[in-house]
């Protein structure tokens, strides 16, 4: 998403296709923002929600395609699904994954699941499996 002339770009907003009234920024280093979001996105990773504002903010830099774009989003929605509103731990990026692939799987988003299932292993150390759904389901029935 690196913008190749050297102005200042504008986040790019839109709504969440996953959960009505949450708008997600897509934040690349052109912009003039991105050095003070920058420390959040080391800290949080490749996204993360602003606390009460029904916002979630993710590091244009990171977003390789569309389908990467959707794989984050869905991660930093089944976060605000299932009240992930403090310090998180394995656990709830574990969950978060899981509670993506639901969000994917119900919108047909395939090369989206794809994308997540080509690196939950290496994101928390274990094969997915269908089973470990379980942790998560209530969350998204």
């Amino acid at each position: 998403m690196i913008n190749n002339n050297m102005e200042e770009s504008e986040p790019l907003f839109y709504e969440s296709e996953f959960l009505p009234n949450v708008q997600i920024a897509v934040v690349s280093e052109d912009n003039q923002q991105y050095q003070d979001l920058k420390p959040l996105f080391d800290e949080y990773g490749y996204g993360f929600m602003v606390p009460g504002k029904n916002l979630i903010v993710i590091d244009g830099e990171q977003v390789e395609n569309f389908d990467v774009l959707k794989f984050i989003e869905a991660h930093e929605v089944s976060h605000i699904i299932m009240g992930h509103d403090g310090p998180r731990n394995e656990d709830d990026e574990i969950d978060a994954d899981l509670g993506a692939y639901i969000l994917l799987k119900q919108s047909d988003k395939n090369e989206s699941l794809k994308q997540l299932l080509k690196y939950f292993k290496t994101r928390h150390g274990i094969k997915f499996n269908e089973n470990l759904l379980e942790r998560v389901k209530n969350y998204f029935s």
